[in-house]
């Protein structure tokens, strides 16, 4: 059986990518950038990123919950 999550998880695993890049970036310019605008966008990418974590968590128990269904759908009676 294929998996059948396995669009899905590309689709977290692109999102988790694309989160840490933002995370990664936004930090690496952080001695260069010391403005108030600056620390406003920092907190708002902190939040992101806590929101981005509940959004992987949720997804994987997603994929995991699709899997087991696809499983238990095909066991014979």
């Amino acid at each position: 059986m294929p998996n059948e999550s396995s669009g899905l998880r590309r689709n977290i695993e692109s999102f988790k990518l694309s989160a840490s890049k933002l995370s990664g970036k936004i930090n690496s310019v952080s001695d260069i950038w010391k403005d108030s605008n600056y620390v406003a966008l920092q907190k708002q990418i902190g939040e992101l990123t806590r929101d981005s974590r509940t959004t992987i968590a949720t997804g994987e128990k997603t994929c995991a919950s699709v899997d087991r269904f696809f499983r238990i759908s095909e066991e014979k009676i």
